[in-house]
Parts: C-alpha cells; sequence; structure tokens
C-alpha cells in the first residue's frame, strides 16, 4: 500500500519576493499561474526547501533570503492520508547555519531529514543534466540516492567537506612554493575510507535506475530509440589510495583534488553516441523528461511513498502533448501531490477542464497578491 501525504499551507516569510505569503493546497493537483516574475517558483522552491532540506529552483539556500533583509522563513503543514500530520519548519539567516525542524524539534543532521518526505522537481532547466558539467549530472544521482539511504547522505557530506579541506591546503602549497605530503595525510585516508560506498552505491543505483529509465523513455518517445546510462567511476579501476598516488604530482601543480568520486561521470548514450554531442533538441528534452518521470517510479516502487511532484513552467517550455501525457499518468496511474506553475492561466485552465480533473488553481498577481480561481 503506497505512503501518501501532501503539503496543505504553506507560509513564506522574506522569502524571494514575499515579504510575508500564505498559500492553501489540494491533495492532488495544484496550478499556480501568474506573469513570470511574480513569484511562482518561489512557492515551489519553499515546498522543496521544507520536503528535501535544499531549495530546486535557485542558486543556493540563502540567495532566497528577501533583498535587504537578513534571515527567511518557511514552514508548511504537511498531513498523510492515515491522519496524522506534521509542521515543517525552515530558517535561514546570512551568518548562521540553516535551521530546520519537524513539529518544533530541531533536525541535529541533515542527513536525518532527508528522505523522510520524497520529492522530484523538473524544470527547464534540467536539460544541464545533459549539456551541463559533469557536476550537473552528479548531482542528480547524489539527490536521488540521499533520499533513500541516509549513511551515503553522511558519507557524501564529510567526503566533500574532506575534499574542500584538501584544495585549501595543495592551494596554500602551491601559494607559498612549498609542499608536505604528511600534511595531506588526514584528508586523504578520510576520502580512502569514504569514496569506496559512495561509489558502490552510485553503481548499484544506476544498475537499478536504467531499467526505470529505458521503460518510461519508450513510453514518452515516439520513435523506436535505445538509450543507455553509464556510471563511470576511476574506482571502479583502482582504488582510491592508488589514485591518490598517481595524481599526487598533477594535484601540487593545480592546487586541487584531480580524482575522486567528485570526478566521476554519467555517460548519457542515444543509439550508441553520446546525446550530448549527436541528440536533437527535442531527443534531448525527451531523455531528460524521462529520467525524472523514472526517479518518480523509482522512488515510488523502492520505498511504497508517493513523492510530491514540482513542475515549473513545463507549458512554456516543453512540448504540450508530452506534458499532457505525464499529467493524465500522474492522475490516473499514480496519484498523489503535483504542483505546476504557467504563465497563461486560460491555457492551463482549458487543459484541466479539458481533462475532467480537478485542481487547487492559485492566480498570483503581481504586487504577489493571490486569487483561487474555481476550476
Amino acid at each position: 500500500m503506497q505512503n501518501r501525504y501532501h503539503i496543505q499551507s504553506l507560509e513564506l516569510t522574506n522569502f524571494k519576493k514575499y515579504g510575508s505569503g500564505k498559500f492553501n493546497f489540494s491533495p492532488g493537483l495544484n496550478i499556480i499561474t501568474g506573469k513570470n516574475g511574480v513569484g511562482k517558483t518561489s512557492i515551489l522552491d519553499g515546498i522543496r526547501l521544507l520536503v528535501f532540506g535544499k531549495v530546486y529552483f535557485a542558486p543556493s539556500d540563502k540567495s532566497c533570503i528577501t533583498h535587504n533583509e537578513n534571515f527567511m522563513r518557511a514552514s508548511a503543514r504537511l498531513n498523510d492520508f492515515e491522519g496524522e500530520s506534521f509542521k515543517l519548519v525552515a530558517k535561514i539567516q546570512e551568518s548562521k547555519t540553516k535551521v530546520l525542524e519537524i513539529d518544533d524539534k530541531k533536525i541535529s543532521r541533515l542527513s536525518n531529514y532527508v528522505g523522510t518526505f520524497l520529492s522530484v522537481c523538473i524544470s527547464p532547466d534540467d536539460i544541464l543534466l545533459v549539456n551541463g558539467q559533469s557536476s550537473d549530472r552528479r548531482e542528480f544521482m547524489d539527490q536521488a540516492i540521499v533520499q533513500l539511504d541516509k549513511t551515503y547522505t553522511q558519507h557524501l557530506i564529510v567526503y566533500n567537506k574532506t575534499v574542500k579541506q584538501r584544495n585549501s591546503l595543495l592551494k596554500s602549497f602551491l601559494k607559498n612554493n612549498t609542499f608536505d605530503a604528511s600534511m595531506l595525510q588526514a584528508y586523504e585516508k578520510k576520502m580512502i575510507e569514504l569514496a569506496p560506498y559512495i561509489c558502490d552505491k552510485r553503481e548499484a543505483f544506476m544498475q537499478e535506475f536504467s531499467d526505470y529509465f529505458q521503460k518510461v523513455y519508450r513510453d514518452i518517445s515516439p520513435n523506436q530509440e535505445e538509450v543507455v546510462l553509464n556510471y563511470d567511476s576511476k574506482l571502479k579501476l583502482k582504488s582510491m589510495s592508488e589514485l591518490l598516488e598517481e595524481y599526487q604530482l598533477k594535484d601540487r601543480m593545480s592546487g586541487r583534488s584531480n580524482v575522486g568520486i567528485h570526478k566521476d561521470e554519467l555517460s548519457m548514450i542515444l543509439n550508441d553516441k553520446s546525446i550530448k554531442t549527436y541528440g536533437s533538441q527535442g531527443q534531448i528534452k525527451s531523455y531528460v523528461f524521462a529520467l525524472k518521470i523514472a526517479l518518480f517510479e523509482y522512488f515510488l516502487e523502492k520505498t511504497q511513498k508517493l513523492p510530491i511532484l514540482l513542475l515549473d513552467d513545463m507549458f512554456d517550455k516543453l512540448d504540450q502533448s508530452r506534458v499532457e501525457k505525464i499529467l493524465n499518468q500522474l492522475n490516473q496511474k499514480w496519484g498523489g501531490q503535483v504542483f505546476i506553475t504557467d504563465t497563461d492561466k486560460n491555457r492551463i485552465t482549458k487543459f484541466v477542464l479539458d481533462g475532467g480533473k480537478k485542481c487547487n488553481h492559485i492566480h498570483i498577481l503581481e504586487d504577489q497578491s493571490i486569487e483561487y480561481i474555481d476550476v
């Protein structure tokens, strides 16, 4: 039996353009409309921050603090379908560590929070999964795995902090024209300890996830195309200690750590070729969309929890028939809570009415005041 939950209400204080904002939602489809720049995506980021512990559509948590303010707060009432209710709170100040709370109890570790509630975000910027840097593809893997594996989350946080500290020391050596390998040993010992677990979990995730991805791609792509995902890591060939020794001179000369799981890659293949190099715009959009919907299905099957789905600006950026097909699947196959933003309130209303769907429609005016529209 699926474990379903939904955001009932959301309050934002000093969150981007909202000095103060309050919103009520339905357990099913929620449509948020308004012109560009009025704060539609801010609502999605407020929800993502509360259910995941980190924003998705903005560059960073602190970038969401309203200009000329030094703090922001987001809170929500989340209900499950068995009658339980939770109060979620996130507080962020310019000079302090982020605070997350469930029912007024402070969360001591982010790794203890992530994965309590599941979510999947889809944005036009997700095209960077194909066209962007390897860090974008690593982040896709990491944000999926951390919602399922708390040990992975803890290991990844410590590993990334260790690499940052090692890089700082290497830069100091380079700047001062000095080098002391013994000073790097503590950081390297930690990398050697943590890297194999992270590599193994990424490999296991990609082997399982690839089946979901291939199935979803076949469902949404009009052509018979073969898609493959390959996780590439030097740790699959050599140990972390061997790699650190091999790359020591390069690290010393460049002032940074050039090898490790922070350099792994996710190869995206279409018909035996790199989709980044050879894929058309339509193929790339289908590829990225399939990745996200496959992630939704993977989460659901692995945990029996129905993720909250957040779709930003889909009708403007993607083929409308593709979006309609996915939303129909959501409505008929999965259920659960969905948030979708659009700039055209008439277009989205027509889509909802034509499909015989029920929804909660929030329209945001240019002064950030809101209207609830009956659909």
